[in-house]
């Protein structure tokens, strides 16, 4: 489903602009005047087109008026930030996205008084900086609840979860924990550490946290995954023993298979010599690889992928990707585990992880028809929402 560009990236951003909707995160006008912009040729770019909806955005919540419409208008702003930035996360020190990021999440921060909930943020030492997170929780009394727990996923952050799932949680009586770790946000952005496969080492002191939080029931924890987090939340939940349930979607097990089928389309000969090449860190192999960042359409996939990664070269930043697997743990996962599989999703592999787990489990497909398909169900978010949250609610045992 194409909504307005055909370059897939710049359509699937918009795509995630145009979902937050559903938050109140985005509004559908302002978002096709940025559109407009870009498609005319601004000669300011993505990020000006979009960093001026985020100011038009800003400039309202400024006028005042009442709690929710000022709230809304913040809410957007983030987005309109977030999207500003998307594209120039291939240096850290890029203005544009340590501008775009700041305000992305400073908007985030000036909306929270004003909804209808109850905030606590927390900043978790983490080696040389932190792990940045949102505990939400319905408005009103404190009381024990469900916790949805949201790892951001690639090109996410903390603050983005919100009107990517954390309302979902919200509007069915649980807790959102919204959390950002190496590789993501500010904990790249700000602190400069970069992804790591052993997600385990993230979500304990994050759980530690949280469990320290009143309002949060300690029986009643949801790891849900999405994206990247479809890899991240079960490699966790593998070594992690304070679960009540997990979902992941897209349910991925390596990607090490991945980035050979790239390969096998970007460089000519033969994949698994080149390959083997790559794993035995070969100087001549890794010479040649570097040439693929003389490719436009390359450098923009591989290039914010290496600076997530902390790679200096492209050998580099492909030799860690088999260091992100599940093999040989996804049937250490002891609690009941939902596996989504939204049809058309890229990074797909949930149809193995559902295979390789041990544990009580469930797999839901949801097809193009449903208005669910693509990445993470794509635009279909109440679809795809009214298909995870009652598994979650029976798993749990919560009426809300």
């Amino acid at each position: 489903m194409r909504l307005a560009f055909d370059d897939p990236e710049r359509d699937d951003q918009l795509q995630r602009t145009a979902a937050a909707a559903y938050a109140g995160a985005a509004d559908l006008g302002e978002m096709l005047v940025a559109v407009a912009a870009v498609t005319r040729g601004d000669p300011r770019g993505w990020y000006g087109a979009w960093s001026a909806a985020a100011e038009r955005a800003e400039a309202l919540a400024g006028q005042g008026g009442d709690r929710r419409s000022i709230a809304n208008a913040w809410l957007r702003a983030s987005e309109y930030w977030r999207q500003a930035f998307v594209f120039h996360r291939d240096d850290l020190g890029d203005a544009r996205l340590q501008t775009g990021w700041r305000r992305h999440r400073d908007a985030f921060r000036a909306a929270l008084p004003l909804l209808s909930l109850v905030p606590s943020l927390a900043e978790i030492p983490f080696g040389t900086g932190r792990l940045t997170g949102y505990l939400l929780r319905p408005a009103g009394a404190v009381l024990a609840r469900p916790t949805v727990i949201l790892p951001a996923g690639y090109d996410s952050t903390a603050e983005s979860a919100y009107a990517e799932t954390a309302w979902m949680a919200l509007d069915r009586g649980m807790n959102a924990f919204c959390l950002e770790g190496p590789g993501q946000g500010g904990t790249l952005y700000r602190d400069g550490i970069p992804m790591r496969p052993d997600y385990e080492a993230v979500l304990a002191p994050a759980l530690d946290w949280l469990l320290g939080q009143p309002g949060v029931d300690p029986d009643r924890l949801v790891l849900l995954g999405r994206s990247l987090a479809g890899y991240l939340a079960p490699r966790a939940a593998a070594r992690e023993t304070r679960l009540a349930a997990l979902v992941c979607d897209p349910g991925q097990v390596e990607f090490a298979s991945r980035i050979q089928a790239m390969l096998a389309r970007a460089v000519p000969g033969d994949a698994a010599a080149t390959w083997a090449g790559i794993l035995a860190a070969d100087p001549a192999q890794d010479a040649r690889l570097q040439g693929l960042l003389d490719q436009p359409a390359m450098r923009a996939m591989l290039a914010p992928r290496m600076a997530t990664l902390g790679a200096a070269t492209v050998g580099d930043f492909l030799r860690r990707q088999a260091e992100f697997t599940l093999e040989g743990l996804a049937d250490r996962i002891r609690c009941p585990t939902l596996v989504v599989e939204c049809e058309g999703d890229f990074a797909s592999q949930s149809d193995r992880l559902f295979a390789a787990l041990a544990c009580s489990k469930v797999l839901v497909r949801l097809g193009t028809g449903s208005g669910a398909g693509g990445h993470c169900g794509g635009l279909g978010q109440q679809a795809w929402a009214g298909a995870v949250f009652p598994w979650i609610a029976a798993t749990l045992g919560w009426p809300g």
